[in-house]
């Protein structure tokens, strides 16, 4: 059986949720009309990370093997489907 410190598990990292992130602001900025309560951000991300790929790395983060298997413009195309969605469907007490 293996074992495995506990806190090494913050070195498992999913880059494309780091890109997400990163990308985030962007998509808000060109879209002005997405609810941006926490309810809704945090919707619109679980909906686009649900719809990607993980890529978990350790220790180093190679960015590039991330964007080899999904771009950042595929990334901004999930966004905006989950945006619908959420529009759809929000959560958020307004």
């Amino acid at each position: 059986m293996l074992k495995i410190n506990q806190y090494d598990i913050e070195l498992l990292k999913n880059v494309n949720e780091q890109r997400a992130w990163e990308i985030f602001p962007v998509f808000l900025e060109h879209n002005p009309e997405v609810c941006t309560c926490s309810s809704c951000i945090l919707d619109i991300m679980a909906i686009t990370l649900n719809s990607l790929p993980p890529c978990y790395q350790t220790n180093e983060h190679n960015v590039n093997a991330a964007r080899n298997k999904v771009s950042d413009e595929e990334i901004y195309r999930k966004m905006k489907e989950a945006s619908i969605v959420v529009k759809q469907r929000p959560r958020h007490n307004r």
